[in-house]
């Protein structure tokens, strides 16, 4: 190659590195290992918001955030004893106006053939959104474990209260459970059927006024309980279920349908106070018809498996279906049907704690279908 070629190729070299340092989106700069400036690029002096020569008059610790510059000093410490050669690393920045940007340092440090550094060449990208970003999850996780820790004094606060509860109203209520039973045996016949009607009254209102509280408490219990993930039988939980309820009423005419082969993944003792419920729900409310019919199966709704209990009882109007799931609130013409309006919602937590959904289908007298997901 003749002395001509080489200086053609040399002002090419040249020319190529020029139009790549002058125009890629990137900051890049050179600088002395003193952090004085040699060279910066368009793309850097938009970065800070300077002009080229301002910039060139400022040294690297001046353009960095004071919280910052320890690490530039330890980066050309270690440069000095020979420990560095390519760098990265984050900081902050100061721009002209005297906010502050992040930027992502890449680099390397060129050095003399006697091992001291000549000069460091860096690419500057700006991570600032991604910086914000960062500090806005981090208030997030912040307000997130401020919340837990919030929620977990009132759930101490709930023990409390559920305590109390137990022992401060179903210890009178015992009392007055056994006073009535004694007022019947000791004084029955001076009370007179009158006065023995009154009394059973007061003892049969302690009684649903205990069974409510025993209600409510095992309604608070299933946010806390822990779940034990499983394979689940549901066919023959349905079946055992089934069998109890025509056990309490065998007089009945009921027709209860369950299909075979219904399996699903969840804690099974929770999945069995779902179908206890959903089929005793069916059982009760088909008290009514002649012949009543409940059906236990499954069907897939948008590629995914769906459960579902059917009955043929006096169903409800979908206008109300949103008040189907609160606790204590019973639809219209359900007063005539024993219940504290508390099954529903009871079902409706656990499928939520499973990642499931509910929801249900029905017409007056049409009958009812409730449907649930794992």
């Amino acid at each position: 190659m003749s002395v001509n070629d080489g200086t053609l190729a040399l002002r090419l070299v040249e020319e190529r590195y020029q139009a790549i340092f002058r125009n890629t989106s990137a900051g890049m700069v050179l600088g002395f290992p003193d952090g004085s400036l040699i060279e910066v690029n368009p793309a850097f002096c938009r970065f800070l918001g300077y002009g080229e020569e301002e910039l060139l008059q400022l040294t690297v610790e001046e353009i960095t955030h004071p919280d910052d510059r320890d690490i530039f000093r330890g980066q050309r410490e270690a440069a000095q004893n020979g420990k560095v050669s390519s760098y990265t690393y984050e900081k902050r920045f100061l721009r002209k106006d005297g906010s502050t940007v992040w930027g992502q340092v890449s680099g390397n440090w060129s050095y003399d053939t006697d091992g001291s550094p000549v000069y460091l060449a860096g690419l500057i990208q700006d991570i600032t959104g991604r910086k914000r970003m960062e500090e806005e999850i981090a208030l997030l996780n912040s307000d997130l474990a401020s919340h837990a820790t919030e929620l977990e004094a009132v759930n101490r606060e709930l023990e409390a209260f559920n305590f109390s509860v137990s022992h401060d109203l179903c210890s009178p209520l015992t009392g007055i459970h056994g006073y009535c039973q004694l007022l019947l045996d000791l004084c029955g016949d001076r009370l007179g059927d009158q006065g023995s009607g009154f009394v059973r009254e007061i003892y049969k209102a302690a009684e649903n006024m205990d069974e409510l509280i025993t209600t409510m408490l095992n309604f608070s219990h299933l946010a806390r309980s822990a779940m034990t993930p499983e394979p689940v039988d549901l066919t023959g939980m349905a079946k055992t279920v089934a069998a109890k309820l025509k056990m309490t009423e065998p007089q009945r005419e009921v027709t209860i349908t369950v299909a075979d082969g219904i399996k699903g993944e969840g804690d099974a003792k929770l999945l069995r106070v779902v179908l206890e419920n959903l089929l005793g729900n069916a059982w009760k409310y088909t008290g009514r018809q002649e012949t009543a019919v409940i059906e236990f199966g499954a069907m897939e709704i948008g590629g995914s498996p769906a459960f579902f209990v059917r009955d043929n009882g006096p169903g409800f109007d979908m206008a109300h279906s949103d008040r189907l799931f609160s606790p204590f609130q019973r639809l219209p013409g359900a007063r005539g049907f024993a219940g504290h309006g508390i099954g529903l919602a009871t079902v409706q937590r656990i499928i939520q704690r499973h990642g499931g959904r509910v929801w249900a289908e029905g017409a007056p007298g049409q009958g009812a279908a409730f449907y649930f997901t794992l």
